[in-house]
């Protein structure tokens, strides 16, 4: 998925960042465990709590969201929220692996053909169970809806329909051996079937809300202020603590207002807290930080084929113009390494071993090779050259640092080089729109993928039809689909790794950028919580419990 802002909103620069750095995609990566810029291992589960807690406050850093029906939830904010409140199919846990969750198990009795049998004893918020109908008439929703998000995941789909009492099938036009893994996202998200009949596209809103089966239930909706969340005490899953009986999710984003409330206890946790404050909260007794690894890039992807960035000696040397490693110290407070490919080391998934393997026979340690870019580009013909190249970032502090940084570095190597500043609110409309964005030839972005999947990556960034693939690059899309249809998890992955190849090669459409960790502030109060990034679509609030305190 995209978001707009750096960790996902406006954030102040930690430290000032240089004119000498660039970030213009990166060679350098590491595919180690150990957080970046530091010598502190990253954590996947904070320690667990033990005592109950009556009620806690947890702000939501991107802001208030538009609704929190899951079929049209596909960002941070909806998603932190809606993860504890409405379960998939599948589930995709703190250390990126996918397991059975709503569904007990799942067959591939014949490659085109899924069978998922379901769990007996789920019930919704009301107490009704759980049945293959609701299960049925969920995926359906999101293969008919124009509206869901996660509509294009069922591409491949014929027919879906309950085939037993606790049983639901799914045929395919073609074998799609990433459609199973994808239900660990809310493309298989389970709702009420009477509730969504019965309110239509009031489901939600504020007066209205969800009915699902996660650990929270909605119960309240206060515009502008915040979403409230109740434990629902006939929850299946006994194994998960739910220590924490309220939950308050607040909306704040101005930087020194979430690190005020983090400090002074008024707010009790948060993922992303600001890059500008992490000092003050390393240092602080009022809580912990906690950093965990994360399926993160920061990355620029190229828009437009037709000017300069179409040669790809001209995208090979703006690649090496610049100095990630400093980026990653500097911009991003040491929470930033550079990557060795456009994927990241935590959705390698099936193809870890190959994508490992590859990736350190293409890394270095991330700084400038300035010479080296000026030797390529002077075999690239003067006209071509010539061609201004522009970057598109949103206005905010630093996003237009790190585009100023870019701009110097292309010019040391003799670039025609434009950087345009847009209002935060109206970029995404330069990535969605190809008449805004006309013919851009660069896009910021911050990019986390549906599941840990290098498919589910490459396919929404480097295929056809791909939601992020702006340009329209083709140049994987025959090994992309021998691969959807490869059911030998060592042959899909051999295909992956050519994939990963030939964008690195071409370096294009996306360049290799900055992979982040995931970090997580808990107050004095509270404990548990997952510290890796897998807060939008597993039911994280679920393990926090209390520390006695």
């Amino acid at each position: 998925m995209y978001s707009l802002h750096p960790r996902g909103r406006a954030t102040a620069l930690a430290v000032a960042a240089t004119a000498t750095l660039a970030l213009a995609g990166c060679s350098g990566g590491t595919s180690g465990k150990e957080s970046n810029g530091s010598t502190e291992a990253l954590t996947t589960f904070t320690p667990r709590g033990s005592g109950s807690v009556e009620r806690i406050t947890w702000n939501v850093f991107q802001g208030e969201p538009q609704t929190i029906d899951p079929f049209q939830s596909a960002d941070y904010t909806p998603n932190m929220i809606n993860s504890n409140m409405c379960e998939t199919l599948l589930a995709q846990t703190p250390d990126f692996r996918i397991k059975p969750n709503l569904a007990t198990s799942y067959s591939n009795p014949d490659p085109t053909t899924w069978v998922y049998k379901l769990r007996g004893d789920v019930t919704f918020w009301d107490g009704s169970p759980m049945t293959a109908d609701d299960v049925a008439w969920s995926m359906r929703h999101n293969l008919t809806d124009k509206s869901s998000f996660y509509g294009y995941l069922y591409a491949n789909v014929a027919s879906i329909a309950k085939t037993g009492a606790g049983e639901v099938t799914v045929r395919l036009k073609k074998p799609d051996y990433l459609f199973n893994d994808e239900l660990a996202s809310f493309a298989g998200v389970v709702v009420q079937k009477k509730f969504y009949e019965q309110h239509g596209k009031k489901v939600g809103t504020p007066g209205v809300g969800v009915m699902c089966t996660g650990p929270y239930r909605f119960d309240k909706w206060t515009r502008g202020q915040s979403i409230s969340v109740g434990r629902y005490d006939g929850y299946w899953n006994t194994s998960l603590p739910r220590k924490v009986k309220n939950i308050d999710f607040t909306f704040l984003t101005d930087d020194s207002a979430i690190t005020s409330g983090l400090l002074s206890g008024q707010i009790d946790g948060t993922y992303g807290p600001p890059m500008a404050g992490l000092a003050q909260l390393k240092a602080s007794s009022a809580g912990k930080l906690y950093s965990g690894p994360a399926p993160l890039a920061v990355t620029l992807v190229v828009a437009n084929q037709k000017g300069a960035m179409g040669n790809a000696d001209v995208r090979k040397a703006f690649q090496m113009a610049i100095d990630c490693k400093g980026i990653g110290d500097q911009v991003f407070a040491g929470e930033g390494t550079p990557a060795s490919l456009q994927t990241v080391p935590a959705v390698y998934g099936f193809a870890k071993d190959g994508l490992t393997s590859y990736a350190d026979s293409v890394r270095t340690d991330g700084s400038a090779k300035t010479d080296e870019a000026k030797k390529l580009l002077a075999g690239v013909p003067a006209h071509v050259k010539s061609k201004k190249i522009s970057l598109v970032v949103p206005q905010q502090a630093e996003t237009q640092q790190l585009g100023l940084a870019i701009k110097a570095a292309a010019d040391k190597i003799g670039l025609n080089f434009t950087l345009n500043v847009v209002p935060a609110t109206g970029y995404s409309n330069y990535l969605y729109d190809p008449g805004t964005r006309g013919s851009t030839d660069l896009l910021y972005t911050q990019f986390w993928p549906n599941i840990p999947n290098p498919l589910d990556w490459l396919g929404l960034t480097a295929v056809t039809g791909g939601t992020f693939n702006q340009s329209g690059y083709n140049g994987i899309d025959g090994l992309y689909a021998e691969a959807i249809g490869t059911k030998d998890d060592s042959a899909r992955a051999e295909l992956v790794v050519r994939m990963e190849q030939k964008l690195h090669d071409e370096m294009n459409p996306m360049f290799p950028g900055i992979q982040l960790t995931n970090d997580v502030w808990l107050g004095s109060r509270i404990t548990g919580a997952p510290a890796a990034f897998d807060y939008v679509y597993y039911p994280w609030a679920a393990h926090l419990g209390g520390t006695g305190k």
